[in-house]
């Protein structure tokens, strides 16, 4: 994933490596005065809810680990249904509509694969980032409902200022 992000322009971290295990989130990306701490997850089968708590909790923990570098987003990427061609995957990282309440955007990584495939850096960026993407001059919209990108979602606030978890 961190290839991916850089290759749409994204400074990142990979936070395993630099905190060591699993301290925090996978990786910290920064674009434009944005910083996002980014979960990256896989599941076999559907994607259990308990992925989410997972990276909720690594944005309560993070300004104790580097209280001088807040977070503005966050984002949950996961690669679901791994076992099923690309092609034969659901869009939708999650069939239930539990993503509308979250604070954050959740991404399936077939649609950060499409995106890097056709350099379609703004869409990537609008997704990691939780903003709405109109697609611009490209011929089709990103696919995926609320989940990729976040149409209408609002910007994820750090958390203890406002956020929820």
């Amino acid at each position: 994933m961190a290839v991916v992000l850089r290759a749409a322009g994204f400074a990142v971290t990979d936070l395993d490596e630099e905190l060591g295990g699993s301290l925090s989130a996978d990786l910290l990306a920064v674009l434009n005065g944005s910083t996002c701490l980014v979960e990256v997850k896989a599941a076999v089968g559907a994607a259990g809810e308990k992925l989410i708590s997972q990276l909720q909790r690594h944005l309560e923990k993070w300004p104790q680990l580097r209280p001088g570098q807040p977070v503005t987003c966050a984002a949950l990427i996961v690669n679901h249904q791994h076992r099923l061609d690309p092609a034969e995957r659901p869009p939708e990282v999650y069939q239930r509509r539990v993503v509308d309440a979250l604070p954050f955007p959740v991404i399936a990584s077939g649609e950060l694969f499409r995106w890097w495939c056709t350099q379609d850096w703004p869409a990537e960026q609008a997704a990691v980032l939780g903003q709405a993407y109109s697609g611009g001059d490209r011929d089709e919209p990103p696919a995926g409902g609320r989940e990729t990108p976040a149409v209408g979602r609002r910007r994820w606030l750090p958390w203890g200022k406002g956020g929820t978890a």
